[in-house]
Protein backbone atom coordinates (compact mmCIF):
# COMPACT_ATOMS: atom_id res chain seq x y z
CA UNK A 1 0.00 0.00 0.00
CA UNK A 2 1.60 3.72 -1.13
CA UNK A 3 1.90 5.95 1.71
CA UNK A 4 1.42 8.89 -0.71
CA UNK A 5 -1.83 8.13 -2.70
CA UNK A 6 -5.11 9.85 0.26
CA UNK A 7 -8.36 10.23 -1.32
CA UNK A 8 -10.95 12.53 0.24
CA UNK A 9 -14.28 13.07 -1.50
CA UNK A 10 -17.84 11.02 -1.54
CA UNK A 11 -16.90 7.20 -2.34
CA UNK A 12 -20.10 6.01 -3.83
CA UNK A 13 -19.15 2.95 -4.55
CA UNK A 14 -15.82 0.80 -3.81
CA UNK A 15 -16.20 -2.14 -6.69
CA UNK A 16 -14.74 0.04 -10.06
CA UNK A 17 -13.86 -2.32 -12.44
CA UNK A 18 -10.73 -1.91 -15.16
CA UNK A 19 -9.92 -3.61 -17.49
CA UNK A 20 -6.08 -4.19 -18.99
CA UNK A 21 -4.80 -5.04 -22.14
CA UNK A 22 -0.95 -5.71 -22.96
CA UNK A 23 -0.53 -4.14 -26.03
CA UNK A 24 0.99 -6.85 -28.58
CA UNK A 25 1.25 -7.65 -32.09
CA UNK A 26 2.63 -10.29 -33.91
CA UNK A 27 5.15 -8.01 -35.46
CA UNK A 28 6.52 -6.42 -32.44
CA UNK A 29 7.06 -9.18 -31.13
CA UNK A 30 8.73 -10.75 -34.15
CA UNK A 31 10.92 -7.84 -34.50
CA UNK A 32 11.86 -7.97 -30.50
CA UNK A 33 12.63 -11.76 -30.90
CA UNK A 34 15.13 -10.71 -34.16
CA UNK A 35 16.56 -8.20 -31.98
CA UNK A 36 17.26 -10.34 -28.68
CA UNK A 37 18.35 -13.30 -30.71
CA UNK A 38 21.49 -10.38 -32.67
CA UNK A 39 21.93 -9.39 -29.24
CA UNK A 40 22.51 -12.68 -27.64
CA UNK A 41 24.47 -13.90 -30.97
CA UNK A 42 26.87 -10.67 -30.55
CA UNK A 43 27.13 -11.90 -26.88
CA UNK A 44 28.50 -15.62 -27.62
CA UNK A 45 30.05 -14.27 -30.40
CA UNK A 46 32.31 -11.31 -28.21
CA UNK A 47 33.12 -14.40 -25.58
CA UNK A 48 34.72 -17.22 -28.64
CA UNK A 49 36.61 -14.29 -30.18
CA UNK A 50 38.31 -13.14 -26.98
CA UNK A 51 38.91 -17.05 -26.46
CA UNK A 52 40.80 -17.02 -29.67
CA UNK A 53 42.84 -14.23 -28.60
CA UNK A 54 40.72 -11.92 -31.37
CA UNK A 55 40.64 -9.25 -28.64
CA UNK A 56 39.37 -6.61 -31.43
CA UNK A 57 36.21 -8.05 -33.00
CA UNK A 58 36.10 -9.43 -29.32
CA UNK A 59 35.57 -5.64 -28.29
CA UNK A 60 33.77 -4.77 -31.35
CA UNK A 61 31.16 -7.53 -30.93
CA UNK A 62 30.26 -6.20 -27.07
CA UNK A 63 29.97 -3.00 -28.14
CA UNK A 64 27.55 -3.37 -31.03
CA UNK A 65 25.47 -5.70 -28.79
CA UNK A 66 25.23 -2.55 -26.31
CA UNK A 67 24.40 -0.59 -28.59
CA UNK A 68 21.16 -2.98 -29.98
CA UNK A 69 20.32 -3.37 -26.38
CA UNK A 70 19.62 0.81 -26.15
CA UNK A 71 16.18 -0.53 -28.60
CA UNK A 72 15.08 -3.56 -26.87
CA UNK A 73 12.36 -1.94 -24.35
CA UNK A 74 12.15 -5.34 -22.56
CA UNK A 75 16.01 -5.69 -22.07
CA UNK A 76 16.66 -7.81 -18.80
CA UNK A 77 19.08 -5.77 -16.66
CA UNK A 78 21.16 -8.90 -16.42
CA UNK A 79 21.67 -9.41 -20.09
CA UNK A 80 23.40 -6.26 -19.63
CA UNK A 81 25.71 -6.77 -16.75
CA UNK A 82 26.61 -9.77 -18.90
CA UNK A 83 27.49 -7.49 -21.82
CA UNK A 84 29.37 -5.34 -20.01
CA UNK A 85 31.25 -7.95 -17.46
CA UNK A 86 32.17 -9.64 -21.17
CA UNK A 87 33.51 -5.89 -22.71
CA UNK A 88 35.38 -5.35 -19.13
CA UNK A 89 37.06 -8.76 -19.75
CA UNK A 90 37.89 -8.18 -22.97
CA UNK A 91 39.61 -5.18 -22.92
CA UNK A 92 41.28 -6.03 -19.95
CA UNK A 93 42.74 -8.85 -21.45
CA UNK A 94 43.91 -6.80 -24.42
CA UNK A 95 45.43 -4.15 -22.50
CA UNK A 96 47.81 -7.46 -21.07
CA UNK A 97 48.32 -8.86 -24.30
CA UNK A 98 49.46 -5.16 -25.63
CA UNK A 99 51.81 -4.98 -22.95
CA UNK A 100 52.98 -8.32 -24.05
CA UNK A 101 53.59 -7.48 -27.62
CA UNK A 102 51.43 -9.54 -28.47
CA UNK A 103 49.38 -6.61 -29.88
CA UNK A 104 50.11 -3.30 -31.32
CA UNK A 105 48.18 0.01 -30.44
CA UNK A 106 47.71 0.13 -33.91
CA UNK A 107 46.08 -2.84 -34.70
CA UNK A 108 43.82 -2.75 -31.22
CA UNK A 109 42.90 1.03 -31.62
CA UNK A 110 42.56 2.94 -28.37
CA UNK A 111 39.04 4.17 -28.92
CA UNK A 112 38.48 0.46 -28.30
CA UNK A 113 40.28 0.46 -24.76
CA UNK A 114 38.67 3.88 -23.20
CA UNK A 115 35.40 4.51 -22.87
CA UNK A 116 34.43 7.57 -24.42
CA UNK A 117 34.09 10.68 -21.92
CA UNK A 118 30.53 10.65 -20.23
CA UNK A 119 28.87 13.83 -20.83
CA UNK A 120 27.37 15.51 -17.91
CA UNK A 121 23.55 15.90 -19.09
CA UNK A 122 21.97 14.95 -15.85
CA UNK A 123 22.97 17.28 -12.43
CA UNK A 124 22.78 15.63 -8.93
CA UNK A 125 21.08 18.12 -6.42
CA UNK A 126 20.50 15.51 -3.07
CA UNK A 127 21.28 11.86 -2.71
CA UNK A 128 21.39 9.62 0.08
CA UNK A 129 21.55 6.02 0.76
CA UNK A 130 22.81 3.55 -1.97
CA UNK A 131 22.46 4.93 -5.87
CA UNK A 132 24.00 2.85 -8.68
CA UNK A 133 24.40 4.21 -12.46
CA UNK A 134 25.01 1.24 -15.00
CA UNK A 135 24.59 1.76 -18.91
CA UNK A 136 26.90 2.59 -21.77
CA UNK A 137 29.77 4.10 -19.24
CA UNK A 138 31.56 2.46 -16.25
CA UNK A 139 29.63 1.65 -13.60
CA UNK A 140 29.57 3.65 -10.69
CA UNK A 141 27.59 5.48 -7.44
CA UNK A 142 26.07 8.54 -6.60
CA UNK A 143 27.42 9.80 -3.51
CA UNK A 144 27.08 13.35 -3.17
CA UNK A 145 25.25 16.39 -4.63
CA UNK A 146 27.12 18.53 -8.03
CA UNK A 147 28.09 14.84 -9.70
CA UNK A 148 26.46 14.54 -13.16
CA UNK A 149 26.21 12.08 -15.92
CA UNK A 150 24.93 11.44 -19.38
CA UNK A 151 21.70 10.93 -20.93
CA UNK A 152 20.98 6.82 -21.03
CA UNK A 153 22.50 5.91 -17.87
CA UNK A 154 20.14 3.60 -15.96
CA UNK A 155 19.69 4.79 -12.29
CA UNK A 156 18.95 2.15 -9.64
CA UNK A 157 17.30 3.80 -6.38
CA UNK A 158 17.81 0.81 -3.27
CA UNK A 159 15.60 0.70 -0.54
CA UNK A 160 15.89 4.09 2.02
CA UNK A 161 17.35 5.58 -0.43
CA UNK A 162 17.36 8.91 -2.73
CA UNK A 163 17.94 10.95 -5.24
CA UNK A 164 17.41 14.34 -6.67
CA UNK A 165 17.94 15.63 -10.10
CA UNK A 166 18.27 18.68 -12.37
CA UNK A 167 18.06 18.04 -15.96
CA UNK A 168 17.08 19.60 -19.38
CA UNK A 169 14.33 19.08 -21.49
CA UNK A 170 11.83 21.21 -23.32
CA UNK A 171 12.09 22.82 -20.15
CA UNK A 172 14.21 22.94 -16.82
CA UNK A 173 13.13 19.50 -15.17
CA UNK A 174 13.78 18.57 -11.78
CA UNK A 175 13.46 15.07 -10.62
CA UNK A 176 13.13 12.96 -6.93
CA UNK A 177 13.14 9.06 -7.19
CA UNK A 178 12.35 6.77 -3.81
CA UNK A 179 11.43 3.39 -3.22
CA UNK A 180 13.51 0.90 -5.04
CA UNK A 181 13.46 2.86 -8.09
CA UNK A 182 14.51 2.18 -11.28
CA UNK A 183 14.51 4.37 -14.27
CA UNK A 184 16.43 5.45 -17.11
CA UNK A 185 16.75 9.20 -18.94
CA UNK A 186 17.09 8.26 -22.39
CA UNK A 187 17.13 11.92 -24.18
CA UNK A 188 15.81 15.19 -23.06
CA UNK A 189 12.29 15.16 -22.69
CA UNK A 190 11.93 11.54 -21.70
CA UNK A 191 11.14 10.07 -18.62
CA UNK A 192 11.67 5.65 -18.91
CA UNK A 193 10.77 4.51 -15.48
CA UNK A 194 10.63 0.58 -14.57
CA UNK A 195 9.80 0.57 -11.11
CA UNK A 196 9.45 2.96 -7.95
CA UNK A 197 7.48 6.51 -6.99
CA UNK A 198 8.94 10.02 -8.34
CA UNK A 199 8.08 13.89 -8.13
CA UNK A 200 8.77 15.50 -11.04
CA UNK A 201 8.60 19.17 -11.17
CA UNK A 202 8.94 21.27 -14.67
CA UNK A 203 9.84 25.01 -13.63
CA UNK A 204 9.18 26.66 -16.61
CA UNK A 205 6.21 27.56 -19.36
CA UNK A 206 5.37 25.15 -21.94
CA UNK A 207 6.84 22.27 -20.43
CA UNK A 208 6.42 19.07 -21.96
CA UNK A 209 7.55 15.19 -21.43
CA UNK A 210 6.87 11.94 -21.73
CA UNK A 211 6.55 9.28 -19.50
CA UNK A 212 7.00 5.69 -20.15
CA UNK A 213 6.06 2.61 -18.12
CA UNK A 214 6.83 -1.22 -18.53
CA UNK A 215 2.94 -0.88 -20.01
CA UNK A 216 1.72 2.61 -20.37
CA UNK A 217 3.14 6.17 -21.47
CA UNK A 218 1.72 9.11 -21.02
CA UNK A 219 3.24 12.84 -22.52
CA UNK A 220 2.30 15.86 -19.79
CA UNK A 221 2.32 18.94 -20.45
CA UNK A 222 1.92 22.35 -18.89
CA UNK A 223 1.28 25.82 -19.83
CA UNK A 224 2.56 26.99 -16.96
CA UNK A 225 4.97 25.59 -14.20
CA UNK A 226 3.86 22.15 -12.41
CA UNK A 227 4.01 19.46 -10.22
CA UNK A 228 2.89 15.77 -10.19
CA UNK A 229 3.81 12.70 -7.91
CA UNK A 230 4.18 9.33 -9.99
CA UNK A 231 4.42 6.02 -9.13
CA UNK A 232 4.49 2.20 -11.03
CA UNK A 233 1.32 0.13 -10.39
CA UNK A 234 2.38 -3.83 -10.49
CA UNK A 235 0.45 -4.13 -13.54
CA UNK A 236 2.79 -1.60 -15.37
CA UNK A 237 0.56 1.05 -15.66
CA UNK A 238 1.06 4.71 -13.72
CA UNK A 239 -0.63 6.63 -11.00
CA UNK A 240 -0.31 10.44 -10.66
CA UNK A 241 -1.29 12.82 -8.59
CA UNK A 242 -1.07 16.28 -9.61
CA UNK A 243 0.53 18.69 -6.58
CA UNK A 244 0.71 22.16 -8.29
CA UNK A 245 -0.55 23.95 -11.41
CA UNK A 246 -2.83 22.24 -14.29
CA UNK A 247 -1.24 19.25 -16.55
CA UNK A 248 -2.38 17.68 -19.25
CA UNK A 249 -2.25 14.30 -20.55
CA UNK A 250 -2.07 13.14 -23.64
CA UNK A 251 -2.01 9.89 -25.70
CA UNK A 252 -2.31 8.70 -29.36
CA UNK A 253 -5.74 7.96 -30.33
CA UNK A 254 -7.63 9.14 -26.85
CA UNK A 255 -9.22 12.17 -25.11
CA UNK A 256 -6.90 14.59 -23.37
CA UNK A 257 -7.12 14.32 -19.93
CA UNK A 258 -6.64 17.08 -17.80
CA UNK A 259 -5.37 17.41 -13.61
CA UNK A 260 -5.83 20.31 -11.41
CA UNK A 261 -4.00 19.97 -7.68
CA UNK A 262 -5.34 17.11 -5.47
CA UNK A 263 -6.76 14.92 -8.39
CA UNK A 264 -5.22 11.38 -8.96
CA UNK A 265 -5.66 8.81 -11.93
CA UNK A 266 -4.01 5.84 -12.93
CA UNK A 267 -2.74 5.68 -16.78
CA UNK A 268 -3.57 1.89 -17.59
CA UNK A 269 -2.44 0.29 -20.70
CA UNK A 270 -5.17 1.60 -22.26
CA UNK A 271 -7.21 4.21 -21.05
CA UNK A 272 -7.70 5.86 -17.63
CA UNK A 273 -9.49 5.29 -14.35
CA UNK A 274 -11.80 7.74 -13.08
CA UNK A 275 -10.37 11.19 -11.41
CA UNK A 276 -10.76 11.02 -7.48
CA UNK A 277 -9.19 13.73 -5.70
CA UNK A 278 -6.60 13.37 -2.58
CA UNK A 279 -6.19 14.92 0.43
CA UNK A 280 -2.94 17.70 0.05
CA UNK A 281 -2.66 18.29 3.74
CA UNK A 282 -2.08 14.46 4.38
CA UNK A 283 -0.14 13.64 1.68
CA UNK A 284 2.65 16.65 1.91
CA UNK A 285 3.04 15.67 5.80
CA UNK A 286 3.20 11.40 4.72
CA UNK A 287 5.34 11.22 1.53
CA UNK A 288 8.57 10.35 1.67
CA UNK A 289 9.37 12.27 -2.04
CA UNK A 290 8.30 15.34 0.38
CA UNK A 291 9.47 14.68 3.28
CA UNK A 292 12.56 12.58 3.51
CA UNK A 293 15.33 14.43 2.03
CA UNK A 294 17.27 16.70 3.86
CA UNK A 295 16.14 19.99 1.69
CA UNK A 296 12.41 20.52 0.77
CA UNK A 297 11.80 21.44 -2.42
CA UNK A 298 11.79 24.92 -3.61
CA UNK A 299 7.97 25.03 -3.96
CA UNK A 300 6.81 23.74 -0.37
CA UNK A 301 4.97 26.67 0.65
CA UNK A 302 3.07 26.82 -2.30
CA UNK A 303 2.29 23.05 -1.37
CA UNK A 304 1.07 24.16 1.76
CA UNK A 305 -0.75 26.96 0.59
CA UNK A 306 -2.70 24.93 -1.52
CA UNK A 307 -3.27 22.43 0.93
CA UNK A 308 -5.00 25.11 2.70
CA UNK A 309 -7.38 26.08 0.02
CA UNK A 310 -8.51 22.83 -0.89
CA UNK A 311 -8.93 22.15 3.15
CA UNK A 312 -11.31 25.66 3.23
CA UNK A 313 -13.23 24.42 0.12
CA UNK A 314 -13.66 20.95 1.08
CA UNK A 315 -16.96 20.56 3.43
CA UNK A 316 -16.91 16.57 3.77
CA UNK A 317 -14.74 14.20 3.36
CA UNK A 318 -13.64 10.40 4.05
CA UNK A 319 -9.69 9.65 4.58
CA UNK A 320 -9.02 7.50 2.39
CA UNK A 321 -6.07 5.39 0.99
CA UNK A 322 -5.75 4.52 -2.51
CA UNK A 323 -3.19 1.86 -2.86
CA UNK A 324 -2.13 -0.32 -6.01
CA UNK A 325 -3.87 -1.44 -8.76
CA UNK A 326 -5.05 -5.00 -7.68
CA UNK A 327 -5.36 -7.84 -10.41
CA UNK A 328 -6.41 -6.55 -13.69
CA UNK A 329 -9.76 -4.70 -13.01
CA UNK A 330 -10.02 -2.83 -9.82
CA UNK A 331 -7.50 -0.75 -7.05
CA UNK A 332 -7.18 -0.68 -3.51
CA UNK A 333 -9.08 1.25 -1.56
CA UNK A 334 -9.46 1.00 2.27
CA UNK A 335 -11.51 4.03 4.57
CA UNK A 336 -9.34 4.98 7.48
CA UNK A 337 -11.88 7.05 9.69
CA UNK A 338 -15.66 7.62 9.63
CA UNK A 339 -16.59 10.75 7.80
CA UNK A 340 -16.04 14.43 9.47
CA UNK A 341 -17.99 17.42 9.10
CA UNK A 342 -16.34 20.82 8.69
Amino acid sequence: MSRWSFFSGKVRSLGFLFFFFVPSSFLFCFAGENLRSEILFLLQRGHELADQGEFVPSISAFNRALGLLRHDEKANPLLRERIEKGLRISKGRAIVARYKGELTNASLGEDLLVNPVEPKNIKVSQVFGSVLLRGEFDPRSLTKSGEAFGFGRRVIVSSKSGIELDFPGKNNFNLRAVDAASFTLPSTGVLDAHSGAYLLRADEDDAKILLQAPFAEVEVCGGKPFTVMIGITTNGGLKMISLLGEVELRRTGENLLKLRPGQLVFVLPKGYSRKMYIELSTLIATADLLTIFEEPPLYYKRLKTEALVQALRTKRRFRTVVGDVKGRDSFEMKVLQEDQKK
